[in-house]
């Protein structure tokens, strides 16, 4: 018995593994369908593989794997397969698909690979309550917007270049499945936006026929809201906490 349950241990652990590596096939199919041209297969699985990252660490912990199997670094190869399908991926598709104007179709995509690569290195990368400090190296995400609201090679440009920057700039960023404080909403609204995200990149941004593409693009409008207006929320509640505890002292 006791034999049969090491086993299947054993077992459920390697199978957390694999499932953490099938994000660099679905990364792999990925690439091969921008050589074909194909963003809309490309973006689908880009969000494949997002979606088993979502996953792998929550059944990798459930599943004790790092105490099982010893000898694999699960940290190490969940940000190899990151990186690849995060930075090396979108990094080939902006100067692929000409996000950008020709003078910057190399240059942008070099400083995207050099400032994730430090970041991918950087021991100090989060907070202590785990939020991302600066911009996180999501630029699979960013193009994806970008591909959605079908912006000029100059937007592009503009609003990739206001990401770079802000990777340099501390402003807290959330992790939707780290942040405990936020998980239980982060989880609700991460679930809604990759379920209309998926609606809207089969049909279209701008298609609106009836009332259910309304309903999809309302969901997705919403669970952007929500990142968006946390990461306002962090930046701004120190702030906010000061002036509350002046008012408190003011009025003993």
């Amino acid at each position: 018995m006791f034999k049969t349950k090491k086993h299947l241990d054993y077992l459920l652990a390697w199978s957390v593994h694999l499932l953490t590596c099938s994000g660099l096939i679905s990364g792999f199919l990925a690439l091969i369908c921008v050589f074909k041209n194909d963003q809309i297969s490309a973006f689908l699985f880009l969000g494949l593989a997002l979606l088993i990252d979502a996953v792998d660490g929550t059944l990798a912990r459930k599943f004790k794997v790092s105490v099982i199997v010893k000898n694999i670094d699960g940290k190490m190869l969940d940000s190899v397969i990151d990186f690849f399908n995060y930075i090396i991926i979108p990094s080939v598709m902006i100067y692929w698909f000409k996000f950008v104007p020709a003078p910057f179709e190399i240059i942008i995509p070099s400083i995207i690979l050099i400032i994730s690569a430090i970041s991918y290195s950087n021991n100090n990368l989060m907070t202590l309550d785990n939020f991302y400090k600066g911009f996180p190296c999501i630029w699979n995400i960013l193009l994806f917007y970008l591909y959605l609201f079908n912006l000029s090679q100059t937007y592009n440009l503009f609003f990739i270049s206001a990401c770079i920057l802000l990777k340099f700039i501390p402003i807290k960023f959330i992790h939707p499945l780290r942040v405990n404080k936020y998980r239980r909403y982060s989880v609700a609204f991460l679930v809604l936006w990759f379920i209309s995200s998926f609606k809207i990149l089969l049909s279209s941004f701008f298609t609106l026929n009836n009332n259910f593409d309304y309903l999809f693009l309302s969901i997705w409008l919403v669970s952007n809201m929500y990142f968006i207006c946390l990461t306002i929320y962090e930046l701004y509640r120190p702030i906010l906490k000061n002036i509350y505890l002046k008012i408190k002292r003011q009025n003993t």
